[in-house]
């Protein structure tokens, strides 16, 4: 059998043809879309103080949007009396709420809970140092503090770097559209200030004076147009596919104590979890005067997540952060985005002497025998170990990542939930 041919099957096959011989191809044009322009939406409320609802309705009914790439720019001042030096803390304009939540059709898509946190741990996961540069008018410019010109600030952040709906699904939508953001009871994870000496005392505000929704509008050319609309009208169900990050956190550990053993949650086994990511924070929140995007180790020497009774990892890991031996939690840390992404490439944006600040316990556990869910309900628990008792005002957070799949019918705008 010659090099260029080979049998399978009693078929004779050729090999593919090179590209470089095809020299009668023709040129394709991609001329489906029209045109494409952001435009701006406001809330109805104009009012941005803590505790508000703020709501960006978007009611075009024969409109196409890109809403994945929508943009919500923040503008604000920030005031202080006395001679701290005031910076925006990283990740502000994600700790500027309490909660997030996309509505289409009536339908909530997503409901992000604590977005600062969500979004920190999202994004210390699956951006590259690369992205944290493009993000740095987000807010998010790991490992530098937001810029703030004088003492006003303006924040321009993808939509999509709080909702991950939108990193998993990136078609067109139409039809209505909500945005709903609730603001947080207080700014002080929104605000980093250093005092010159102890005996000084700064006081601080901030102000939001303005939020706007930038949505891409998209008109495909009339061919497309009637490509598209005719499943539409005849109402064929669209699926939407992705991944909630559903975050839970137990308020405070047992202070002194060296162990605990966290009941996450007990769930349907449709949400069964494919990747669970732990951190803990020791007196991180509403103080201004501390990082909210830092985690910390606790001298934390096992953290092992329990799923119906199986165990991840088997074996205790036998950390011990204070001879800097953690290196199979950072591993595991770095083998989070290849499989995630089902790629082959690691591009972790932290290294090994800065996971130290930002501790996070990642398990993979997208890999399950379905025999283990056979009773229709998924029990979760974390089972955590620390060389000393664990300090006085530390929270666990608990993201739980897990399959979601809807199903959108567009003429009678119902969504229903498959998964």
């Amino acid at each position: 059998m010659s090099k260029r041919q080979y049998i399978r099957r009693g078929v004779q096959q050729q090999e593919p043809q090179p590209h470089i011989f095809d020299l009668y191809q023709k040129p394709l044009f991609d001329n489906t879309i029209r045109k494409e322009e952001f435009r701006t939406y406001t809330p109805y409320i104009k009012s941005f103080n803590n505790s508000d609802v703020v709501e960006f309705i978007i009611n075009q009914s024969d409109a196409f949007f890109a809403i994945h790439e929508t943009l919500l720019e923040i503008k604000g001042s920030i005031e202080k009396v006395g001679d701290g030096v005031v910076s925006l803390a990283p990740n502000a304009g994600a700790f500027l709420f309490d909660t997030c939540t996309y509505i289409q059709s009536s339908h909530d898509m997503e409901i992000v809970r604590d977005p600062g946190v969500v979004s920190t741990i999202r994004s210390l996961l699956c951006y590259t140092p690369e992205d944290s540069k493009f993000l740095s008018t987000a807010g998010w410019n790991y490992p530098n503090n937001p810029h703030i010109s004088g003492d006003n600030f303006s924040l321009l952040i993808p939509i999509k770097h709080i909702f991950n709906i939108f990193n998993d699904y990136n078609k067109l939508t139409y039809g209505r559209q909500v945005f709903r953001f609730v603001r947080a009871r207080n700014d002080r994870d929104c605000i980093l200030m250093k005092e010159p000496n102890a005996t000084t005392t700064t006081t601080v505000s901030l102000t939001v004076t303005s939020m706007e929704l930038k949505v891409k509008h998209v008109f495909p050319n009339d061919d497309m147009k009637i490509e598209l609309m005719t499943p539409i009208k005849n109402n064929v169900p669209i699926t939407i596919p992705f991944r909630k990050w559903e975050l839970n956190e137990l308020p405070s550990l047992t202070s002194g104590s060296r162990r605990e053993i966290w009941s996450v949650k007990t769930t349907s086994s449709v949400e069964r979890p494919r990747y669970v990511i732990v951190a803990f924070q020791t007196s991180k929140r509403d103080d201004i005067h501390a990082d909210p995007t830092l985690f910390d180790h606790i001298r934390m020497s096992s953290v092992r997540l329990v799923i119906n009774g199986e165990y991840w990892p088997n074996e205790r890991m036998q950390l011990d952060f204070a001879k800097n031996d953690y290196a199979i939690a950072h591993y595991n840390y770095t083998e989070f985005f290849p499989s995630y992404t089902l790629s082959s490439t690691k591009h972790p944006i932290l290294d090994y002497a800065a996971f130290k600040k930002y501790a996070l316990f990642v398990f993979d556990c997208s890999k399950q025998d379905d025999t283990s869910f056979r009773s229709g309900t998924v029990d979760v628990k974390l089972e955590i170990e620390a060389d000393e008792g664990f300090p006085a005002g530390t929270r666990a957070y608990c993201l739980i990542v897990h399959d979601s799949l809807l199903e959108y019918f567009p003429l009678t705008e119902v969504i229903k939930n498959i998964i």
